[in-house]
């Protein structure tokens, strides 16, 4: 098996033992890890953290954190590990999308969940799709409030910046589809200009203007999050 290490960038081994592709910076869901090169190697050789990394427990297991990444020791040095449920971390990395499902409250970084707590944001199971309303009346008609949004043949329903499909037993929020094109901008939206087009910026979700309004569109910069 494969582990994902970060080099440090004077260790003797380099020249001998890597098998693989060296990237200048690596990049997990948008934000920057480190300024050290991601290396994925096929060997195994010593490397370090990522400078910052802050230790995290969960139970007698133990963890470093850094940047939305979680590391653990293994027989050669710390290897990435997968986000553990139960986790504590004091703050979350640039370019989280927070993620409304009914009255609950959902914080998501390249695939994590997190939801908050008195000490910080915890790791959290995916939350599954939630009923929004309950009866067959409310399921047939378009609640107050909400705007239809027809993605093809398919429709969806629109309000405070949260898409929400029809199903049998309510409407059930789904992400933000691109392309989808509706008549208003979310009340929170702010506007983002990235060389010298304009975007609007919904907790993570970007519009631009449309002829019959504001379409969902992909961050301006990719995956790469712009510099300050």
């Amino acid at each position: 098996m494969e582990e994902e290490v970060f080099m440090n960038k004077g260790n003797s081994f380099l020249g001998t033992a890597l098998a693989a592709s060296v990237l200048a910076f690596g990049f997990v869901g948008g934000a920057s890890l480190s300024a050290k090169p991601r290396v994925e190697v096929r060997a195994s050789v010593g490397f370090q953290l990522p400078h910052g990394a802050v230790q995290v427990s969960v139970g007698s297991d133990r963890y470093h954190y850094h940047r939305g990444v979680f590391y653990q020791r293994g027989r050669h040095g710390y290897v990435r590990r997968p986000a553990p449920r139960g986790a504590v971390v004091r703050s979350l990395p640039r370019g989280y999308v927070r993620v409304v499902i009914g009255s609950d409250i959902y914080y998501r970084f390249d695939g994590v969940y997190y939801t908050h707590s008195p000490t910080g944001y915890v790791v959290v199971d995916a939350p599954k799709k939630v009923k929004v309303l309950d009866t067959e009346e409310d399921v047939g008609s378009t609640p107050s409030g909400y705007e239809s949004v027809w993605i093809g043949d398919a429709e969806l329903l629109f309000k405070n910046g949260q898409f929400f499909e029809r199903t049998s037993e309510g409407l059930v929020w789904v992400e933000a589809p691109i392309e989808a094109v509706v008549s208003a901008l979310p009340s929170d939206a702010v506007v983002v200009w990235y060389e010298d087009d304009e975007y609007f910026d919904s907790d993570g979700t970007y519009f631009r203007r449309a002829p019959n309004g504001f379409k969902v569109v992909d961050a301006p910069w990719g995956e790469e999050l712009p510099k300050d």
